[in-house]
């Protein structure tokens, strides 16, 4: 009886580990296409765009100018109407604060749920001059999927620091901020959407 518990038990584990590394393969498929799809709207003769663009710049006491370029990405809801409503599948935000430069990336579904983040910072090992680069793969508002690298050369070359499907708690601030940071983006996204024409 304890063998056949055991077996289930091992057989479940599978599942669900397979089931979070097909849904970590799905999101870095999407995230391929919508890279290139992208990369396509920027050519010059590329593909029609679709996407939104923010620029903000203002000067900081103490840091100087300050500039965010905020790019936004839909997919079309299965409405049925001409102009279907939009969602946001995809946001990415490039900022500095003096001469510290910050990048993040994030990914959602259809309901509007973080699937991905990418964060490049500066900030989180400041003392040490290291840059940290951040994945967190999420499944229904569970992670699934982390890694973490750093950089001691400016970003040239990266070193695997941490990889696994749950945050160390070292991580769990920075997760924490990402996390506060995607809703921002998709309210901000939901706001531009609702004030556009179509």
């Amino acid at each position: 009886m304890k063998k056949i518990s055991l077996t289930i038990g091992l057989l479940c584990c599978m599942v669900l580990y397979i089931d979070a590394q097909t849904t970590v393969e799905s999101i870095r498929k999407e995230y391929s296409e919508i890279k290139s799809s992208l990369a396509m709207m920027m050519e010059e003769d590329g593909i029609p765009a679709e996407y939104c663009q923010l620029h903000v710049a203002q000067n900081l006491p103490g840091t100087g100018g300050h500039f965010e370029d905020v790019l936004f990405y839909w997919g079309d809801n299965d409405d049925d109407e001409i102009y279907p409503s939009h969602y946001v599948r995809y946001a990415s935000t490039k900022y500095n604060y003096a001469a510290r430069e910050f990048y993040e990336e994030y990914m959602y579904d259809q309901k509007g749920n973080t699937i991905f983040i990418y964060a490049r910072t500066p900030d989180f090992d400041f003392d040490n001059g290291l840059i940290y680069d951040f994945r967190f793969y999420l499944n229904k508002g569970k992670v699934i999927n982390v890694i973490v690298k750093s950089s001691a050369d400016g970003g040239k070359t990266f070193k695997d620091v941490f990889t696994g499907n749950t945050i160390p708690k070292q991580y769990t601030e920075e997760f924490n901020r990402c996390v506060s940071a995607s809703k921002k983006y998709k309210k901000l996204y939901d706001s531009i959407d609702n004030c556009t024409l179509l």
